[in-house]
């Protein structure tokens, strides 16, 4: 078990938990920066950066093979998938999602920032055109 919950000090990501007997695997996948931590027992095993729609951690923990797989399912909502694999067989999926599934929901806060966005730039060419001259 974790004596500490490493993923703690992380932030704006996703935080997935698996255990595997006595290991628990805590997997972070960071939102803007792309940087994916997997840890066994608050030891770090596996660390890359990911733009990409699917990545693999594959590593050894006390003669074990196991696989992680994050996989971006809709890059709208923000929903991600984290697979844990232990010998090549699946062990347990989990499923995390930044906004809501709801298409009524998303279409609004789209909707909103288009609106946000273009009446601040509106407001900023009408501030800036007086200093700029016609």
């Amino acid at each position: 078990m974790m004596k500490n919950d490493v993923l703690n000090s992380h932030k704006l990501g996703n935080k997935f938990y698996f255990q595997d007997g006595d290991n628990q695997i805590a997997c972070f996948g960071h939102i803007m920066s792309g940087k994916e931590k997997i840890y066994v027992n608050d030891e770090l095993v596996s660390e890359k950066r990911s733009f990409g729609f699917k990545s693999n951690h594959d590593f050894n923990y006390q003669g074990n093979a196991y696989t992680v797989k994050f996989e971006m399912q809709n890059i709208l909502t923000g929903k991600v998938e984290c697979s844990f694999y232990k010998a090549g067989k699946l062990v347990k999926q989990s499923t995390q999602t930044s906004l809501t599934d709801n298409p009524k929901q998303v279409a609004l806060v789209t909707l909103g920032c288009f609106l946000g966005g273009a009446i601040s730039g509106y407001a900023v060419v009408t501030f800036i055109e007086p200093f700029l001259g016609k």
